[in-house]
C-alpha cells in the first residue's frame, strides 16, 4: 500500500510540474529497463519480435530526446 501511494504521488508530481509526455517517457523507460534487467539478470529470453519492440521503444525515446534537445539550443549571434 505504501509503494502504491508513493507511486501515485510521483505520477501526480510529474504531471503537475512537467507535462504528461515526460511522465510517459519516464514510465516507458522504466518498463524497458525492467525487461532488460529480467533478461540479463534472470536469464529470461525474448523473441525477435520482442527485441524489435524494445528497439522501437528505445528509438522513440531517443528521437524525443533529440527533438527536445534540438529545440532548446540557443544560437549565439556574432556582434
Amino acid at each position: 500500500a505504501i509503494c502504491s501511494a508513493v507511486g501515485q504521488s510521483f505520477i501526480f508530481y510529474t504531471i503537475a510540474n512537467f507535462d504528461p509526455l515526460v511522465l510517459s517517457t519516464v514510465t516507458t523507460t522504466r518498463k524497458i529497463f525492467s525487461v532488460l534487467l529480467s533478461i540479463f539478470l534472470k536469464g529470461h529470453s525474448l523473441s525477435l519480435m520482442g527485441w524489435s519492440g524494445i528497439s522501437l521503444a528505445c528509438g522513440g525515446i531517443l528521437s524525443e530526446l533529440q527533438a527536445k534537445g534540438g529545440g532548446k539550443k540557443k544560437h549565439s549571434h556574432a556582434n
